[in-house]
């Protein structure tokens, strides 16, 4: 696939958790250097450790080239959330992910939200309160300088 034209990225691991962050980082660098093998227009998409902040990567990903760092956003898997009320979960999105986001993306790295959901844990939300968290989503997560992917197209919620 590395010489054909339509490969525009490879991502490396999905939602790396609980892994020693100096083996993932060993990892990251031996598969970025097998991708530029073969190609080196296409993108290497190095999705962030859940379970560390999502600036983690950016130092060691400097040197590399056309490199993505890929974040996922939920407010649904975290108890915190859960004693919000809509117009707190949109705010937070908002401010603290556009914040972070922002930080995210850098001269050497473009960010991409790989993926959230209109889904989330707030008792009563009218369909309008879903609908205006998804599109404080859009608004902020359309600022990532590589994209984004919604998760997904069918869901165990009713939103």
């Amino acid at each position: 696939y590395g010489d054909n034209p339509s490969l525009g990225g490879v991502e490396l691991m999905n939602e790396p958790s609980g892994v020693n962050l100096d083996s993932l980082k060993n990892y990251y660098k031996q598969a970025y250097d097998a991708v530029r093998r073969y190609s080196q227009s296409a993108y290497v998409i190095m999705s962030n450790p859940l379970d560390h902040d999502s600036k983690v990567l950016l130092s060691f990903v400097q040197h590399f080239n056309n490199v993505v760092i890929d974040v996922h956003y939920y407010n649904l898997y975290s108890d915190y959330f859960n004693s919000l009320n809509t117009q707190q979960n949109i705010d937070f999105i908002r401010n603290q992910r556009a914040s972070d986001l922002s930080g995210v993306s850098s001269t050497n790295a473009l960010s991409f939200v790989g993926e959230w959901t209109s889904a989330w844990s707030v008792q009563g939300a009218s369909k309008e309160d879903y609908q205006n968290y998804a599109q404080a989503q859009l608004d902020v997560y359309s600022r990532a300088t590589f994209g984004w992917a919604y998760w997904s197209y069918k869901c165990q919620y009713d939103q």
